[in-house]
């Protein structure tokens, strides 16, 4: 007859073994899980200041301009602040965007157009602020709208150029 023979390794070294690797893979699971919440969760609060009354005004305003005619000179010193403050604002939105604090394709499925129409509008707005800093301002939000802009390219999604208001809630 067979004599069993005791394996060469101790049961509970592989037991040990086992749970530690489950723990790691639960404990990763974890992590990234809370990080794609905390993603998630940063872009809403972005988002919801996005849409706040005050950077929709300067949006607004952005669009008149273009749709009018109107010099950055004929602004008031209250709709120029408001302009600038929703410009910042996307470039705030650029620096999570480029440094992955937020998911890229978020930011792309629901602002990339308003961003790519907003940066056309505001070109003499930003040439003028480009003009008084001595070089081009919000970096970020440029950087932004080149990809943007390239992602409605891929997908074929067309940019219509703003040529007149639809109201007050004209993005």
């Amino acid at each position: 007859m067979h004599k069993y023979r005791t394996p060469p390794w101790d049961w509970r070294l592989t037991l040990a073994t086992a749970l530690s690797c489950t723990a790691m893979v639960l404990s990763l699971y974890a992590f990234i899980h809370s990080r794609r919440k905390d993603k998630r969760d940063l872009f809403l609060r972005m988002h919801e200041q996005l849409v706040s009354p005050d950077k929709q005004r300067g949006r607004r305003l952005i669009y008149d301009m273009a749709a009018t005619g109107r010099s950055v000179d004929d602004l008031t010193a209250d709709e120029y602040e408001a302009i600038n403050n929703a410009l910042a604002y996307l470039d705030v939105l650029g620096v999570y965007y480029n440094n992955r604090y937020i998911r890229r394709e978020d930011v792309m499925e629901m602002w990339a157009l308003p961003i790519v129409r907003l940066m056309q509008a505001a070109r003499p707005f930003l040439e003028h602020r480009d003009e008084n800093q001595g070089t081009p301002v919000w970096p970020r939000l440029r950087n932004l709208a080149e990809d943007a802009q390239r992602y409605l390219r891929h997908n074929d999604i067309p940019v219509r150029p703003v040529t007149s208001l639809r109201g007050p809630s004209n993005p």
